[in-house]
């Protein structure tokens, strides 16, 4: 019988140890940074990813994320993120940041060069014109296709009704609303909220991220299921949206989604120009895409958005048990669930093909 020494037990044991923790834990990846800066003085943060497969695409793609969020949880799954499967697939791909997020620079809460006055009408009108500039003049490209979940898919609704935005080839909107459904219980507790908002600067959920590292999910689980559907989202995905992926929210960008929720569609923040109107207005080829379990973009509302919206090539899906899907989705875990890489990536990726 062989025999077996306790330095070799040691050495098996440590090298399974580094195999297992390799495997289990979240590999995060980094594209090449650029900083931007929109004709109002901001600086935002764009992340390029370079197409890693397939036939390089003929449109880059430009990704914005929702409210009270940055960039982070688009690369949420690592190897199984939409940013992966999109370059995977031949797509040169650019993540954003609006301005506010703070790796381009701390906004002031009372204080400092740029503070938290700023509404959705800048991120419309001067961070996307930005962006899209930026992309176009590092590509040579002559149009981007753009990609904007939740309150990113809101502000490119906006901008293609209401400018003379050409730059956008195809939009893919992922649980973007412009209304709510009168009983949404998570817009209402907003609005009962706002009253409380005189007395603070700003929304301040970044301080918030503490809640992903020290306190017990069971705490702020009612808060998190807004956003996704918890058994269609890994455990260590969830961490992260706590820890890296959240963001303050400004005072006049609660005031906008207040406004919506009594007056039945987005407005500006001047309250006179209704984008939600002037979706007939878009008319180049659009993807609308909802979420069963979606708390807070009900289908309904995104089926609005489709019946509405002015372009003769669109698109909307339910991602749904019913649809026969894994599961009901929810709001992101559109972008990020268990099957998402599996389910909803190549949906995204076939629609951008047969426009690309």
């Amino acid at each position: 019988m062989r025999r077996i020494y306790p330095g070799t037990v040691s050495a098996v044991l440590i090298a399974v140890c580094i195999v297992f923790l390799t495997a289990c834990a979240s590999i995060p990846f980094n594209g090449e940074k650029h900083s931007v800066q929109t004709k109002d003085d901001w600086k935002l943060t764009i992340e390029h990813f370079a197409p890693t497969g397939g036939e390089k695409k003929k449109y880059p793609i430009l990704i914005c994320h929702g409210l009270g969020a940055n960039r982070q949880y688009f690369k949420g799954k690592d190897q199984e993120s939409l940013i992966v499967n999109l370059t995977r697939a031949g797509y040169d791909v650019w993540l954003m940041d609006l301005r506010g997020r703070s790796e381009a620079g701390d906004t002031g809460y009372w204080f400092g060069k740029h503070t938290y006055t700023y509404s959705m009408d800048e991120y419309v009108h001067e961070d996307l014109d930005a962006a899209i500039g930026h992309v176009l003049a590092q590509t040579g490209a002559a149009k981007v296709n753009y990609i904007g979940h939740s309150m990113g898919g809101i502000i490119m609704h906006a901008r293609l009704g209401t400018t003379k935005e050409e730059r956008v080839a195809n939009f893919i909107a992922i649980a973007s609303p412009m209304n709510f459904l009168p009983y949404n219980k998570w817009t209402f507790t907003l609005y009962r909220m706002r009253q409380g908002m005189v007395l603070l600067p700003v929304l301040p959920l970044r301080p918030g991220a503490i809640m992903g590292s020290f306190i017990p999910e069971m705490l702020y689980a009612p808060f998190m299921n807004a956003f996704l559907n918890p058994e269609n989202t890994d455990a260590q995905v969830k961490t992260l949206l706590m820890q890296r992926a959240i963001n303050n929210i400004s005072k006049p960008e609660i005031k906008q989604f207040i406004h919506m929720t009594e007056n039945g569609g987005m407005y500006s923040a001047d309250g006179r120009i209704s984008y939600r109107d002037n979706l007939r207005n878009v008319s180049v080829p659009v993807y609308l895409m909802a979420a069963r379990r979606d708390e807070l973009a009900d289908p309904a509302v995104v089926r609005d958005v489709y019946e509405r919206i002015g372009s003769k090539d669109k698109t909307f899906e339910i991602f749904s048990r019913a649809e026969g899907y894994v599961d009901d989705y929810g709001h992101t875990d559109l972008i990020f669930g268990k099957q998402a890489h599996k389910e909803v990536h190549p949906r995204i990726i076939d629609w951008l093909n047969k426009r690309n």
